[in-house]
């Protein structure tokens, strides 16, 4: 496939962003805050060719977990701008406004939207900013970054639907990657699998899912994996999309969820515990003397946002599962049955997910064509099962190391002292030397911290970033080794202690990275919370304030 340069007239472009979700929707409306009213670009020369490179055809946020009345987990106020600048056009009164429901929005009386309506708010900013100036390449991958020697990054795109490849030269990158949809590992060993669906796609694969089982009385067999709210909120839907569908009498379709836990935990949503998704506590978490000391705030408030549910949906759960009780002593009293009873809900905790194989429907004495086996192991009792399905949803969490591959591919890895692909990220005031003492040293390290790292997480992210295939830069042989990446407090990749100053090499690239740095920056990163706050401070250190 031929790749298309830029031509010498082509612009030289001042910032291209990775990804245009709602992370670079909040950069491009800091930047726009910059320019001034519309209309006026000349404000900061710094900033006047601003790109978005976004795989997906338009814009998109969490398609497949737009459920009906499904709600936000946070406060409307913690938009793309408000906390940054309560004034910028692109907050989600402004929105509310330009639509003719801010009213009808105050008299709803709640500070939480609903999944749909958020999603449209972030879809009318992105609009608005292309609106105002900003542009945006829908439908290309990025497939590789380079450094030039003239201080440049040289960007390499594909348009997924033709092949096309593209290049093109900015000044600086942020990187905004979003999360991969990530599967236990027994399961992914036989994904991709049309029965094998990640919450990430949920809306658009259920359909599918039972569309393509044919109309039968045969009851179907289903499990759910997680505990968190994604997998909670798809076994209940799950469960009214069963109960319209027809069984056997005396016949019930079967929900399985299976969670690790011993049962589904509430979310800490106290004011107290918020706290922790303030600006402020970013101040915080940078500053702290030792990784371990990150580590152990981070483990305090993992009940805030991980595998957690909230308490309305645990209270819906527990009614629907309480029914389950009532239907059936009223059929053992007296015998009658309601037509609408037709599926159980099956709790599984404290059981993990040894092996997974797809085996035929004769085998599996399954519904439709062909089934997941999964081998379950009991935590605490060892005991070994076997159980087939006829479809098996994950809400199992996003990887976020896209980003990784993408660098440590590229001779940008040089610059930033990547060894390898195990990069860890250590804030740019750490002292190099850091001997094992650190604020903490009295609590006690009940484990690692897996669910809250850069690298991975559950909770809401923006699309997924596909895998960056190796470039023709990359030198890395030793996976096992870490590299350790400095970071500054604006985000801002920076070259290995010992090199020259980043300030002192102004011809350099500057490299953002935003969603990934949980381990540096806080719990909020891979959120909503501060995305506003965090794309004025990006913006701010690009134009030098």
């Amino acid at each position: 496939m031929s790749t298309h340069p830029q031509p010498a007239t082509a612009p030289l472009y001042d910032v291209i962003g990775l990804g245009f979700g709602p992370a670079n929707v909040a950069i491009a409306g800091a930047i726009i805050e910059k320019w001034g009213p519309a209309g006026n670009t000349s404000g900061h020369a710094t900033l006047q060719q601003v790109l978005f490179i976004e795989k997906q055809p338009e814009f998109r946020w969490h398609p497949g977990m737009l459920l009906p009345n499904s709600r936000m987990q946070i406060s409307f106020l913690k938009d793309l701008a408000t906390l940054r600048s309560p004034q910028s056009p692109i907050t989600f009164l402004a929105y509310l406004h330009s639509q003719g429901r801010l009213v009808s929005f105050i008299n709803r009386g709640s500070f939480t939207p609903t999944r749909k309506e958020y999603s449209d708010y972030l879809s009318w900013a992105a609009d608005f900013v292309q609106k105002r100036g900003v542009q945006v390449h829908y439908g290309e991958e990025v497939i590789g970054v380079a450094r030039r020697d003239d201080g440049t990054v040289e960007i390499r795109s594909r348009r997924v639907e033709t092949g096309e490849e593209f290049s093109r030269r900015t000044k600086n990158i942020i990187l905004s990657p979003g999360g991969t949809p990530k599967l236990p590992s027994a399961l992914s060993v036989i994904a991709p699998h049309p029965r094998i669906i990640h919450s990430a796609y949920y809306l658009s694969a259920v359909d599918k899912f039972f569309a393509s089982i044919p109309q039968s009385s045969e009851p179907l067999r289903i499990a759910v994996i997680g505990a968190g709210q994604s997998s909670t909120e798809v076994l209940l839907d799950l469960y009214n999309r069963l109960n319209a569908r027809s069984v056997s009498a005396d016949r019930k379709h079967v929900l399985e969820m299976i969670f690790r836990k011993g049962s589904l935990k509430p979310s800490d949503d106290t004011p107290f515990s918020n706290e922790i998704f303030d600006p402020e506590s970013t101040d915080m978490m940078f500053s702290l003397p030792s990784k371990r000391d990150r580590q152990a705030v981070l483990r305090e408030y993992n009940p805030t946002n991980y595998s957690v549910v909230n308490m309305r949906t645990i209270d819906s759960l527990y009614e629907v599962m309480y029914h389950q009780k009532l239907l059936d002593d009223i059929k053992t009293r007296t015998g009658r049955v309601e037509d609408s009873d037709r599926t159980r809900i099956t709790l599984r905790p404290y059981t993990s997910i040894f092996a997974a194989e797809t085996v035929s429907a004769d085998a599996a004495g399954s519904a439709s064509a062909e089934s997941v086996q999964l081998t379950l192991h009991g935590i605490h009792t060892r005991a070994v099962s076997q159980s087939s399905y006829d479809a098996v949803f994950c809400g199992t969490g996003y990887d976020r190391d896209s980003w990784v591959r993408l660098i440590a591919s590229s001779n940008l890895a040089d610059h930033l002292g990547v060894k390898s692909t195990n990069i860890e990220l250590v804030p740019d005031s750490e002292p190099a030397d850091q001997g094992p003492l650190s604020l903490f040293a009295d609590v006690e390290d009940t484990g690692v911290i897996s669910p809250v790292s850069s690298r991975s997480t559950d909770g809401f992210s923006t699309p997924p970033t596909p895998a960056t295939p190796h470039s023709q830069h990359s030198k890395l042989t030793l996976e096992t080794q870490v590299s350790k990446v400095r970071i500054s407090r604006s985000y801002r990749l920076l070259s290995p202690r010992g090199d020259k100053s980043d300030a002192d090499v102004p011809e350099e690239p500057r490299i953002y990275l935003q969603g990934c740095t949980q381990s540096t920056h806080g719990l909020s990163e891979s959120l909503l919370s501060i995305v506003g706050v965090r794309a004025g401070v990006v913006v701010d250190d690009l134009c030098g304030a």
